[in-house]
């Protein structure tokens, strides 16, 4: 019974300490981008696109045709979100040792790839 116990409070340690952990990243924005800086994606952790930029400079400097250039936003968004998994991973792993339990794996990405 004490091993329960005390297991439960290191639960509850660890439940404490990723709420901390998730708290501080609140407002933590990340970026993805494609097409050589074209197109930037930003979004926070929590995968809600915020905004998308084109370069214009760099739209106008090439033949874009809008394909391409949905192809691109459609990376640099898909960059966006792996980015907000890798900051996840790195957070919530530091906190569990680094090991990402396979419940959550298709929430952080596939373990073990860049996404």
């Amino acid at each position: 019974m004490q091993n329960l116990a005390a297991l439960l409070m290191q639960m509850e340690k660890l439940e404490t300490e990723v709420n901390t952990r998730l708290s501080g990243l609140q407002d933590r924005l990340v970026q993805g981008e494609a097409g050589g800086g074209l197109v930037t994606a930003t979004g926070d952790i929590w995968f809600n696109l915020k905004s998308i930029r084109i370069d214009r400079e760099k739209l106008a400097a090439k033949t874009h045709d809008l394909t391409t250039l949905e192809n691109a936003i459609v990376e640099a968004v898909n960059n966006t979100v792996k980015e907000a998994r890798r900051v996840l991973r790195t957070e919530i792993g530091g906190v569990i040792g680094g090991q990402v339990p396979p419940e959550f794996a298709n929430f952080f990405g596939r373990i073990g790839s860049d996404g």
